[in-house]
C-alpha cells in the first residue's frame, strides 16, 4: 500500500469516527472539515466531499443537501454499516481498519 492510499483510508476512517462521536451520528460538512483538520489531517471541502461520496456509495453514510445562498450545505448521517466500519466490526476496502476497540 502506498503512503497516499494509507492517508486516504485513514482520513475516511476519521470521518466515520467523527460521526460516531455525535449522539445522533450526524454532522454538517463544515464541522467535519474542522474536526478532521483538528485531528492532524489537513482537508479541504472538495476532498471531504469526494470522501463522503465514496462513503455514501459504500452505504456508510447518507447525505442531505441543504440549499443555501452560496451552494448546498451537505449534512451527513452515519448508517449502520458506517457504525460497524468505524468500530472495527466490519472491514471495508478503502477505509482504514480501526485498530482501537
Amino acid at each position: 500500500m502506498s503512503a497516499a492510499s494509507a492517508l486516504i483510508e485513514d482520513r475516511r476512517l476519521r470521518i466515520l469516527k467523527s460521526l460516531e462521536e455525535m449522539m445522533d451520528r450526524r454532522l454538517n460538512e463544515e464541522v467535519l472539515v474542522r474536526m478532521i483538520a483538528a485531528s492532524g489531517r489537513p482537508i479541504d471541502i472538495d476532498t471531504l466531499r469526494a470522501d463522503l461520496t465514496f462513503l455514501q456509495h459504500q452505504d456508510c453514510v447518507s447525505i442531505e443537501k441543504m440549499p443555501r445562498m452560496h451552494g448546498d450545505l451537505w449534512v451527513v448521517n452515519m448508517t449502520a454499516t458506517g457504525e460497524r466500519v468505524a468500530s472495527g466490526v466490519q472491514r471495508l476496502h478503502g477505509v482504514a481498519r480501526n485498530l482501537m476497540f
